[in-house]
């Protein structure tokens, strides 16, 4: 038992903490907001797990792309069958990407460092961030169209009149870059707030939001008559696709659905390590992902083929139809009801921005410069950065670098694949943890100068393999079909492309497991047993925060029997000391 109290002293005492939080190195690998979450942080339950996916589907976006899904000739049920799909995959990702940061509790910018390197994971925090940030910024301009939409019908012909001072060159109106900021001032105290607390901002939104999605579904099917519409946009829609002609559509939609959530499948680690036990955290998500995208497609698609029978016209974005609704039925009962799916809406972008945008900007700006970035500061900066991106601009003038963007999956997914192989295959759930914190020589984490040259080179493979398709999205004609068709399939491609390089080159060159401080520089094999380490949360027996720089400390009561420094004593590394228990 006393290694249990030991290490549960050593994660949850604020003097452990403070003392850690003191020594030479900090700011060079971390602060306190990347270190392993203590127990009082790790307050997130099935319950807050499952509304953060719900949070992360149920969102404009989300509804954009079901109904959008119609256009390139799929019936309804083909969405469904393509959410399906997709999130039972999605699901298995969620589970292999979150189990280490429940066990070790780490995020992101930590976590990716077992399988980059303390300094190659740099590379990767880059790659995540700066997609982020974009993202953040184009998601705060939909939520701008949307205040719109809701100062419309609160102001009606006072909003209207607001007079236009802006050329056309600048892709904005005055009123909605009035409403742009209005969202973005509302949105900002949002972003002041730790994950720790944030996670009840996912349970209301759950709520609120998808009543906000079922009121406008339900006024459509009732001013059609009650009617679907037959999930039919016409006879001018494109016909419905059938035999050989729907295999590579359906792989696209597919694709689609897992590429709208590539970014919550790498940010796992940082959500995850909050959990209260492993098993919250895994199952509640993928029961999360497959209930909230099968709904939220057929709602988008039921929607969106009601509303062509009322209004004559398609509405692929939620803020177009909002307006439709107004003007058409302008009265009482439209201004009402469209306030508050308006208020529904913007709650889903504002949770959607600050779960998948802004908290991963957070942590990776902490992780690149911890001295002076904790996670709060790094999600205000990511906040500040949205209006100087200009994102109307670039929605107004660069078409083909937002489709360039939407590849993002390419740049992202080989990441995802080298951390679950690297964990479940490669060292079996075993990190020792202070060594996550230090480029000492015999480190298990420094491989060649602190960068491990498999992942890069996985990440390259990854990439490579699907990035040549991004061009013809871009110009049709500029490569050929198969490339076309490789670039569909750019989710699963890019993951298992990185997955399997980086376990051919790890099996050719094994990495260190362990430190080299261990007696006789081998490993038992013992130790080598599946979350082996788990058991003590990373620590080895005598270690504490101050083992950060690698060292192991000497424990003088263990079983009241002193263990000379870097020693293991086995016995003290049994799953009888799950903390989890």
């Amino acid at each position: 038992m006393a290694v249990r109290q030991r290490v549960r002293k050593a994660l949850s005492s604020k003097e452990e903490f403070k003392k850690f939080i003191q020594t030479k190195e900090q700011g060079t690998y971390f602060n306190e907001d990347l270190l392993p979450s203590p127990p009082s942080h790790r307050s997130w339950t099935a319950l807050h797990f499952f509304a953060y996916y719900l949070t992360q589907t149920f969102s404009p976006s989300s509804y954009n792309l079901g109904a959008s899904l119609i256009s390139i000739g799929l019936a309804w049920w083909h969405g469904i069958i393509a959410a399906v799909i997709g999130s039972a995959i999605l699901s298995v990702v969620v589970v292999l990407n979150s189990r280490g940061a429940t066990r070790y509790h780490v995020g992101f910018p930590v976590y990716v460092r077992a399988a980059a390197g303390v300094a190659g994971s740099k590379l990767f925090i880059v790659v995540r961030a700066s997609v982020a940030i974009i993202y953040f910024a184009t998601q705060s301009y939909y939520g701008g169209r949307i205040t719109a939409c809701l100062m419309r019908a609160i102001f009606g012909r006072h909003w209207d009149s607001i007079p236009n001072k802006l050329p056309e060159s600048a892709g904005i109106t005055s009123a909605n870059l009035l409403a742009f900021f209005l969202f973005w001032i509302v949105q900002l105290p949002f972003v002041f707030v730790h994950p720790t607390v944030i996670r009840h901002l996912f349970v209301v939104k759950s709520v609120v939001s998808t009543a906000a999605f079922l009121g406008v579904f339900g006024w459509a099917i009732h001013a059609n008559g009650g009617s679907l519409g037959h999930f039919s946009f016409g006879s001018k829609a494109k016909p419905t696709l059938e035999g050989k002609a729907l295999v590579w559509p359906m792989i696209q939609a597919i694709n689609s659905v897992m590429a709208a959530l590539c970014p919550i499948l790498i940010n796992q680690p940082d959500i995850a390590r909050y959990a209260t036990r492993t098993a919250q955290a895994t199952w509640s998500q993928a029961t999360g992902i497959l209930i909230s995208k099968v709904l939220i497609m057929f709602i988008s698609c039921a929607t969106t083929s009601a509303c062509v029978n009322i209004f004559g016209k398609a509405y692929w974005n939620i803020w177009d139809l909002y307006e439709a609704i107004l003007t058409t039925y302008w009265g009482p009962a439209a201004r009402a009801g469209i306030i508050f799916a308006s208020l529904g809406m913007i709650l889903a972008v504002i949770a959607t921005n600050i779960g998948s945008n802004s908290l991963p900007v957070g942590a990776d700006v902490s992780g690149l410069w911890p001295r002076y970035i904790n996670i709060v500061r790094g999600q205000v900066f990511c906040a500040i950065m949205a209006p100087l991106c200009v994102p109307w601009k670039i929605i107004a003038s660069a078409t083909t670098f937002l489709t360039f963007l939407g590849s993002y999956t390419v740049f992202l997914m080989p990441i995802c694949g080298a951390m679950v192989v690297d964990y479940w295959l490669i060292r079996r759930g075993n990190f020792h943890v202070p060594s996550l914190y230090t480029m000492d020589a015999g480190a298990p984490y420094t491989y060649w100068h602190s960068w491990n040259l498999r992942a890069v080179a996985a990440w390259v493979a990854g990439v490579a393999f699907t990035v040549h398709g991004v061009s013809g999205a871009l110009h049709p004609k500029s490569v050929n079909q198969n490339s076309k068709n490789m670039y569909k399939l750019g989710f699963l491609l890019s993951f298992t492309m990185g997955s399997l390089v980086y376990y051919v080159l790890c099996r050719i060159w094994p990495p260190p497991v362990y430190p080299q401080a261990i007696p006789g520089g081998e490993v038992a094999s013992d130790l080598m047993r599946f979350e082996y380490m788990a058991a003590s949360e990373g620590f080895f027996p005598g270690e504490n925060y101050d083992s950060i720089k690698g060292v192991l400390q000497a424990d003088t009561d263990v079983d009241g029997i002193a263990l000379p420094a870097g020693v293991i004593n086995e016995k003290h590394l049994s799953k009888d000391y799950d903390l989890e228990k």
